[in-house]
């Protein structure tokens, strides 16, 4: 049996959130390379895996591998071992009451914590945001993915930016900014967030994710940094981080089960976990003064809204 501390210990869903704009590192989940994920030789290698080191019993996790490969969410995780930006919206927009191809791609998108922790940060990111619009100015996404935590608000005249590395995403952006009618008012642009080299020109920058992927703790702050740099005097950064299990919040078989799918199945990559007080010591770091922490019901990705 894997113990309580392996379980809570979870791989998680890598690029579960949103496309990653990076600087020299290529290992962010969404950026690995496109290698065709072969079912058979997954089967074989848990088949030859120490029964103790899976988070179910071996029967069960080849049941959600067969499971996995009947959707078109499961396919693209099994070849991709995360989410591009395109599939990020999927699972944020997808309707938790609609049609699912199986009732595995059911439970992954109302009940895997990570997935469920995912949903919620997007509203709070979405209300949070709105909250500054009265402010004008310039608004950024970094990285953009598809751009709805920008496209979607209630804000017709702002002037919106997104960016991200992945030339997919900007091009979906842009088509999502066409489908809102705010094409007249949103720009994109391909760029590395650690290279932004802008002073003084946002009012607004909202990231998700992107500091999860990062392992070194001072290239998350010199990601805060440039964040910084790019804000107008009294700018916000509206941002996230990814708390250190145990999440006593969350269900434990669900974790079990996605401890199954991301970890024993799909070899999805580690994310890096911080706490509160890193984070706060690590915005701190780079000049920041924070407004409010605001966590979500399970307490895995909470939001902070922070000032230049």
């Amino acid at each position: 049996m894997i113990s309580i501390k392996n379980i809570f210990i979870t791989l998680l869903a890598g690029g579960i959130m949103t496309n990653f704009v990076h600087a020299s590192k290529e290992n962010f989940i969404t950026h690995y390379p496109q290698i065709q994920s072969n079912v058979e030789k997954t089967r074989l290698r848990l088949q030859e895996t120490d029964t103790s080191l899976l988070a179910l019993p071996l029967e069960e996790e080849l049941k959600l591998l067969e499971a996995l490969n009947k959707t078109k969410l499961g396919e693209f995780l099994l070849k991709n071992r995360g989410l591009n930006g395109e599939w990020t919206a999927y699972i944020i927009r997808k309707n938790s009451k609609g049609n699912f191809e199986n009732d595995l791609e059911k439970w992954m998108i109302n009940d895997a914590p990570v997935v469920k922790a995912t949903r919620e940060r997007s509203k709070i990111f979405q209300q949070e945001i709105q909250k500054q619009v009265p402010k004008g100015g310039i608004f950024a996404s970094i990285p953009c993915g598809l751009m709805d935590d920008l496209l979607t608000l209630n804000a017709p005249n702002l002037q919106l930016v997104g960016i991200d590395i992945d030339e997919q995403s900007l091009s979906l952006a842009k088509q999502n900014a066409l489908h809102h009618q705010k094409d007249q008012v949103s720009s994109f642009i391909k760029k590395d967030a650690w290279q932004l080299n802008t002073q003084n020109q946002y009012s607004l920058i909202a990231s998700n994710g992107l500091n999860i992927y990062e392992e070194n703790d001072e290239r998350v702050i010199d990601l805060y940094k440039e964040f910084y740099n790019s804000l107008v005097p009294g700018g916000i950064l509206i941002t996230s981080f990814l708390t250190p299990p145990p999440w006593v919040r969350a269900n434990i078989d669900d974790l079990k089960k996605q401890k199954a799918i991301f970890g024993d199945i799909l070899q999805a990559s580690w994310q890096h976990f911080r706490s509160e007080s890193q984070t706060r010591q690590q915005l701190e770091a780079a000049g920041f003064t924070i407004l409010e922490i605001i966590y979500d019901t399970q307490g895995l990705f909470p939001t902070v809204v922070a000032q230049k």
